[in-house]
């Protein structure tokens, strides 16, 4: 996809989101994300703002390839499967449902989801973010 300008730019600043908040949770233990109001803030954001990165690069991708509509973000996932694009949608609609989570339910977020998904996660983003480099 790298035809695509405005692709490129989301994809580079999800890669500064990748690495700040990789730095920012550097010898952090469950523990002290669990006090910390801040942290759990900023990750929840980072988090969020990722997501959307990824949602909007589908949308984006479809769109430029007259792949429309879509209903929703989920099936955007799926779309770029059938597309070709990516090999499954599973740990991308993951995403979605996380970030809905975040914004419907956002009284309810478990520190220790969101410290696991900040720690133990984040490969799923590279990999989205290679394989779109790969299409």
């Amino acid at each position: 996809m790298r035809e695509n300008g405005i692709v490129q730019r989301k994809l580079a600043l999800l890669d500064e989101y990748l690495v700040s908040l990789s730095n920012e949770l550097t010898d952090v233990n469950m523990e002290t994300f669990a006090d910390s109001w801040a942290m759990q803030r900023m990750t929840e954001r980072a988090l969020q703002t990722m997501i959307e990165i990824v949602i909007d690069v589908a949308e984006r991708i479809i769109a430029v390839k007259g792949a429309g509509p879509i209903a929703s973000s989920a099936e955007a996932m799926e779309r770029l499967v059938t597309l070709g694009i990516l090999k499954s949608a599973t740990p991308y609609t993951e995403m979605v449902r996380f970030r809905n989570l975040i914004v419907h339910q956002y009284e309810q977020i478990d520190p220790r989801l969101l410290y696991q998904l900040a720690t133990e996660k984040l490969d799923a983003f590279r990999c989205f973010r290679d394989e779109i480099d790969r299409a």
